[in-house]
């Protein structure tokens, strides 16, 4: 199995407290009780995202002598995205894989994260996922849905997946259906580049495609990959057009219940699995890009990002004032 590598910088703000708890464990710390906690997300066993949930229930298995055990829900089996966030918030799920996109369902805020040609690379991103924005937004988060995220991964850049022509321009997008995640930033997205968004979850990605039902799709390479789109496109255009967070998110109540000691064997493994898988992604982003070439008949082409920006600029100003969180966005453009 491929392994994430590399120790992080320093921990995340948000999780300053139990960090802190966490460094001051001698060697591997035996949690008092033998619990499982399942994690569900939706993503195939071949993903990043399942990897990372893979190498978080090692770190967890080895930090609590094996007495905490984290199950695995891939592809699907705990519903799509949102029904596992849903299910993780009523506490019927312990963990689940989510995203702002998501999160804004619960805190509208959330979705000024996910905008649009919003960061200027990705170290702009860390300082406003690692900072104040990202723990004020998750502690909002938790007070209004019982989910408290417990790191920040980097979801990635996504791109735009077709079946019969390339996006070249903004304009290339007018009259497209574009299959979308059930996010109100991505549909609001797409509708002011001309597209016809169409929420579908994910499970039912490739079928839509394949039979008609959307012209097209958004997603990361690696999304393109593993859920086989190549074999129902037949254009990859590196739009760009969002980067994404995605991160591990638990029952608030659930973690609650855990002695501290339990408490901060999960927060740190979830820490340190997202240091590792952020130190991995843009590496492993170029292999599913390659994969997707060589395996597929897929034609890859890099339109010029400024008309997109440009066209998409004011909805920035826009959804952030929807949301009430036009100081939060400047906040994160000054960062």
């Amino acid at each position: 199995m491929t392994r994430f590598s590399n120790p992080s910088r320093r921990t995340l703000g948000l999780m300053a407290g139990a960090g802190a708890l966490s460094l001051a464990m001698p060697g591997i710390v035996r949690a008092q009780t033998k619990r499982t906690l399942r994690l569900a997300h939706h993503l195939p066993t071949a993903s990043e995202q399942h990897l990372a949930a893979e190498l978080f229930a090692k770190k967890v298995a080895a930090a609590s002598n094996g007495t905490i055990t984290i199950q695995i829900l891939p592809a699907g089996q705990g519903g799509g995205q949102r029904e596992v966030i849903e299910s993780v918030s009523l506490g019927t799920l312990d963990m689940g894989y989510g995203e702002s996109g998501l999160y804004a369902n619960y805190v509208p805020e959330f979705s000024v994260l996910a905008l649009a040609y919003l960061y200027r690379d990705i170290d702009h991103w860390k300082k406003v996922v690692d900072g104040d924005v990202g723990s004020s937004l998750a502690g909002a988060l938790e007070k209004k849905s019982n989910l408290k995220v417990l790191n920040w991964m980097v979801g990635g850049y996504r791109y735009s997946f077709l079946r019969n022509k390339p996006i070249n321009t903004p304009d290339d997008f007018k009259g497209v259906k574009m299959r979308l995640p059930e996010a109100p930033v991505f549909v609001k997205t797409f509708a002011a580049l001309g597209a016809i968004p169409t929420p579908v979850p994910a499970p039912e990605m490739y079928a839509a495609l394949q039979t008609g039902v959307v012209d097209g799709m958004e997603g990361t390479a690696e999304v393109g990959y593993t859920f086989k789109i190549f074999q129902v496109t037949k254009y990859l255009s590196k739009t760009r057009h969002i980067l994404l967070d995605g991160s591990f998110a638990m029952n608030a109540a659930n973690l609650a219940k855990m002695s501290s000691e339990e408490q901060a064997i999960i927060v740190k493994a979830a820490v340190d699995t997202a240091t590792e898988q952020r130190s991995a992604h843009f590496e492993r982003e170029k292999q599913w890009i390659e994969k997707l070439v060589s395996e597929g008949k897929i034609t890859v082409n890099e339109p010029d990002l400024k008309p997109f920006a440009d066209r998409l600029a004011a909805l920035q100003n826009e959804f952030a004032a929807a949301s009430k969180a036009s100081d939060l966005l400047d906040k994160i453009r000054k960062l």
